[in-house]
């Protein structure tokens, strides 16, 4: 039955249901929601599901995409619950606050913290994570980022770094692509993003004989990982996202799907 726009399959004792994440507006034709606590769809003991080939966002990185604020829940995810993209650091995909928390992830499902930025280098900023990073409000969900300005590739997974030297330019943004492969890199001294859970590129130093150092930017990190560094410092690049942030509550989780990013 349909009860308040949520599909209910079912009740259990003291009230507890089962509910299928409705979807929001639809982007690029695919079901999706953004910044869910499941207090918002399921009573304490509930289940809420995200179904087939849905996406599950944040709209920034200091929000999880999904907030388990519910006692003894279950999270039965069979689409994609993805954490926001840095330009900095990325975003947590799920965020636990409540305790006695169960999390299924199904086969071929994905729970993905965003990745960070790369490292920026000279007058020339680094790609964007995986999830978005350096890219606009609403989500390309199921695409690549746009290039950058430097001509580097958007990344599937993490973005490309900018051209080093010359002022004003920026690397690729991240996109919303699972697993997703790195964009390539804006110049040959710049870094290419991450792909799937991988690290973003590291960028080098070259001293160009007098005519100014040319230090590449970091490469954007793909899912869940860290953007790369530059080249002149080896400054860091910015950390990925969790995949699960537990905030000390144990939880129970069987993983037959792909999770990237730390669960802890």
């Amino acid at each position: 039955m349909t009860s308040f726009g949520y599909d209910i399959l079912g009740f259990g004792v003291g009230g507890a249901s089962t509910v299928i994440l409705p979807t929001s507006t639809l982007i690029n034709s695919l079901s999706n929601r953004s910044n869910v606590s499941t207090s918002s769809f399921i009573v304490g003991g509930g289940t809420l599901i995200i179904p087939d080939d849905f996406w599950l966002w944040a709209s920034a990185t200091g929000t999880a995409a999904l907030i388990v604020d519910t006692p003894n829940a279950t999270i039965e995810n069979s689409g994609n619950i993805v954490g926001k993209g840095g330009g900095g650091a990325g975003g947590d995909a799920i965020s636990i606050t409540a305790s006695g928390v169960t999390i299924i992830n199904n086969s071929g499902a994905y729970i993905a913290g965003g990745g960070g930025a790369g490292a920026g280098g000279r007058n020339g900023s680094s790609g964007g994570g995986a999830g978005g990073g350096r890219g606009p409000a609403t989500p390309r969900l199921g695409q690549s980022g746009s290039n950058g300005t430097s001509g580097g590739g958007g990344g599937a997974g993490g973005g490309a770094a900018a051209v080093s030297f010359a002022g004003g330019l920026t690397g690729g943004q991240g996109g919303y692509i699972l697993p997703g492969s790195g964009g390539a890199a804006g110049f040959v001294y710049s870094g290419a993003g991450g792909s799937g859970g991988n690290v973003g590129g590291n960028g080098t130093y070259y001293d160009n004989d007098g005519g100014g150092p040319l230090n590449g930017s970091g490469g954007g990190g793909g899912w869940g990982a860290a953007g790369g560094t530059n080249g002149l410092s080896g400054s860091s690049g910015s950390a990925g996202g969790k995949g699960i942030e537990a905030n000390s509550n144990s939880f129970t989780l069987t993983n037959n799907g792909t999770i990237y990013g730390s669960q802890s």
